[in-house]
């Protein structure tokens, strides 16, 4: 009996199958295996060796349709033949022979490029990771024209067009060449517009995509003039519109005018308003499981009202997330209008097709490479077995999307040969998570400061000496700190998912000196934390915002080169310490605590939060149980709620209060106030009890408290006028709220940029020592390359 089988290699399991009903019941030897190829190149011997090296079908060993099915797939993940087929057949004497039939990807001869003229031909050649004289990767060369193309965009040559060609040059060997068409670049000069009335343009400026920011007006490099965003310019114009009702409106053209060099352009939007319509009537149809009067229950838009295109949308996805959670994943349900030209009215029609609710069968997921499976599972709201919910879809892409080891994610549901079953199907691309950074920054506090960073966010420690050590979804990080005032070295690993819970231990190693005016202070040493969420309900009160924390750290800590002082520095202020002076301070100390924390955060933003508060308290408990020089606990307690107050003026109010539980701490564990973070208007240090030579000493008690005004600027930064108050008490438990230190003032900071400018003013003060001191700026910039 004889058959010939000529599969694609995606067809493996009709190879098995075929071939399992060719053969014999029982297994029956391999005979022989011969290798053909479809056109002329690769030499016979060497096309041999490369298939026998890679299959595990042996002659003389059984046959398997199993194993030739893997041997074809890893025949084509040698990427080195587009296409690898087999037959089977089998002799008179039993035995089986297999026949491989490959066509060979051509071998690279050379790489050309062509039509490259603002860029050398060496520098893009350097971005070329496809080597000569190996088969042509298709992967490989679209990854070579992406970055060709980067080059071009971030050079503002917007749309240059790169192709790739292959040209036969001998049997079995390309040329490929990278055609490059240039496109010219220009600056962005502005952007108007014309026929608005219902909007401003600085309004319409700000919706748009294609701007000319503000910072560019001050530096002139870059702002390049990219068309290809029109489009979403024309979408996010006729969004604007529709939120007030302008269902007609319509962008009639984009003139575009250059200058005389035509190096600059402005844009001009030309455009028809049309007329606002109010809504005359809404309904649903097509409703079984729930009825209309339940649907249209749920919406906020109204008859009478202004048409809203935004609302609309939201009243869309609330009648949606009605059906979602009870598993309809083939639902549809959109909106259908009935405009009355005439009298400025429309009727919406919510139109329903609802289908029926599924489960979840299976999760298939492709393109993790590198991260782990249950990395991935882990972060997602839905599972085997669960209704299909498209809403928990939407959770889990948005939850794999915030970890930042994807550029994309995409969850689709599949369907299945079972009703009411539903696969879902995760297709990954990963992206790097590693990152080197070297920085300078200066600021008040610290002076100048250098670093260099390692960063891996995707780490996986039981991979360290498996390069690369990716894919456990831990955080890695290892940073060199240099300045004139302070100098740290830091490791730090963040397990997320301790034992595949929600349990994340933090571990650090960390030297850190710091160079104060009056002594220098080392530390070296490390520590663990291990923190968990917490969520409760009391009646209406559901709480999942909370976090507790329990954790150690050991370090020896020495105080050095304490400045000397001699009877001509004593000092005439009357509230001086008695019988302490620093120098008693200087000493080596070994020190270790455990640490108890607990907080809860509801902040919506992380960098500039707009409503919300935050919420910490947290224990440090020094022993010398741990070896340590003395016996006492440090306890914190802070506070700060964010009020949107107008529109988008935000009221930021804060206090924090530490104190210590008896007299026997160092230095290194009292307070002081004073700079950003505390006190502005007066130096780091400054709010602090002093020796009788004025030396500052650190207290065993401290207040602090902010009442700040906040306003965004455009989109690229916030002013905010605020007052500050605040002192720092010798003895503990202490706090008198007639005694404070207060300061007003006005910063700014940057959205885009780590810039941050105060200026602040001493308006009361209560020690003598600071009696008379002026405003003080503090700044602080940073940048990383």
């Amino acid at each position: 009996m004889r058959q010939h089988l000529r599969l694609p290699a995606h067809l493996g399991l009709l190879l098995i199958l075929f071939a399992t009903l060719s053969l014999r019941s029982n297994a029956a030897p391999v005979g022989q295996i011969t290798v053909q190829a479809t056109t002329e190149g690769l030499i016979q011997n060497i096309l041999d060796e490369i298939v026998f090296s890679n299959i595990s079908t042996k002659i003389g060993s059984e046959f398997n349709p199993a194993t030739l099915s893997k041997d074809i797939r890893t025949l084509v993940g040698t990427k080195r033949f587009e296409d690898v087929r087999t037959t089977v057949e089998t002799a008179a004497d039993g035995k089986v022979n297999v026949t491989f039939i490959v066509t060979p990807k051509p071998i690279v001869r050379n790489i050309l490029i062509q039509g490259n003229k603002k860029f050398k031909t060496a520098r893009l050649q350097k971005l070329i990771t496809h080597e000569v004289a190996v088969p042509v990767d298709e992967t490989t060369l679209a990854a070579d024209r992406n970055a060709i193309l980067d080059k071009y965009r971030n050079a503002g040559h917007f749309g240059t067009e790169v192709t790739t060609l292959q040209a036969p040059v001998d049997a079995g060997g390309v040329n490929v060449t990278f055609v490059i068409q240039e496109k010219p670049r220009y600056k962005l000069q502005r952007v108007e517009f014309e026929g608005n009335t219902a909007f401003t343009g600085d309004e319409l400026r700000a919706a748009i995509v294609t701007k000319r920011e503000w910072w560019r007006y001050i530096f002139r490099f870059g702002n390049y003039f990219n068309e290809q965003q029109l489009i979403l310019d024309r979408d996010k114009l006729k969004e604007v519109y529709g939120t007030k009702g302008y269902m007609d409106f319509t962008i009639t053209d984009i003139e575009k005018t250059y200058d005389a060099r035509e190096k600059w352009v402005t844009l001009t939007f030309k455009m028809i308003e049309g007329q606002q319509y109010t809504i005359s009537d809404i309904t649903v149809t097509g409703a079984k499981l729930f009825t209309p009067e339940y649907l249209l229950g749920k919406i906020k838009s109204a008859p009478g009202a202004i048409h809203d295109s935004s609302l609309e949308s939201f009243d869309t996805n609330v009648l949606k997330a009605e059906y979602e959670r009870l598993g309809y994943l083939d639902l549809r349900l959109y909106p259908v209008h009935q405009k009355d030209i005439a009298n400025r009215k429309v009727a919406i029609e919510f139109r329903v097709q609802e289908g029926t609710p599924s489960h979840i069968r299976n999760i298939e997921i492709t393109g993790n490479d590198l991260t782990r499976e249950k990395v991935i599972l882990r972060e997602l709201a839905i599972h085997s077995s669960d209704l299909g919910d498209a809403g928990k879809i939407r959770i889990s892409k948005s939850r794999l999307e915030n970890l930042g080891y994807f550029e994309t994610v995409d969850i689709l549901p599949v369907a299945t040969e079972v009703p009411g079953l539903k696969d879902l199907r995760i297709d990954l691309k990963e992206k790097p998570t590693g990152q080197v950074s070297l920085g300078a920054g200066y600021s008040s506090e610290d002076s100048v400061i250098g670093f260099v960073e390692f960063t891996e966010s995707n780490f996986d420690l039981s991979r360290l000496f498996n390069w690369p050590p990716k894919g456990a979804g831990q955080r890695f990080r290892t940073r060199v700190q240099l300045g004139s005032e302070v100098s740290n070295f830091t490791i730090s690993h963040v397990e997320p998912w301790l034992f595949d819970r929600r349990l994340e231990l933090g571990t650090d190693l960390f030297l850190r000196n710091r160079f104060e005016d009056e002594y220098d202070q080392r530390n070296i040493g490390g520590g663990m934390m291990l923190s968990w969420p917490i969520a409760f309900k009391i009646g209406p009160l559901d709480e999942k915002n909370w976090r507790m924390g329990v954790g150690f750290r050991l370090e020896q800590i020495e105080i050095s080169d304490v400045e000397e002082f001699d009877d001509s520095d004593l000092t005439d202020s009357r509230d001086f310490v008695q019988d302490h002076v620093l120098a008693d301070e200087e000493d080596d100390y070994w020190v270790g605590r455990l640490i108890l924390r607990l907080s809860r955060d509801t902040r919506d933003s992380f960098r500039f939060p707009t409503r919300g508060s935050l919420f910490s308290f947290q224990t440090e408990l020094v022993t010398s149980a741990l070896g340590s020089y003395e016996s006492y606990a440090r306890f914190y307690l802070s506070g700060t709620k964010y009020i949107t107050v107008v529109r988008d003026i935000v009221l930021k109010l804060s206090a924090d209060y530490s104190t210590l539980s008896n007299d026997d701490a160092a230095i290194f564990d009292r307070f002081f106030g004073g700079g950003i973070g505390s006190v502005r208007g007066f130096k780091r240090r400054d709010i602090s009890p002093i020796d009788c030579y004025e030396a500052p000493l650190g207290g065993r008690s401290m207040l602090t408290g902010t009442v700040e005004i906040l306003k965004p600027v455009k989109d690229f930064m916030y002013v905010s006028a605020f007052v500050d108050a605040g002192n720092v008490w010798w003895d503990t438990a202490e706090f008198d709220l007639g005694d404070l230190n207060v300061s007003v003032g006005l910063g700014i900071q940057f959205k885009a940029l780590p810039i941050s400018l105060y200026y602040g003013i001493p308006v009361s003060t209560s020690y003598d020592h600071l009696d008379g001191k002026s405003g003080r700026f503090h700044f602080s910039i940073g940048y990383t390359y």
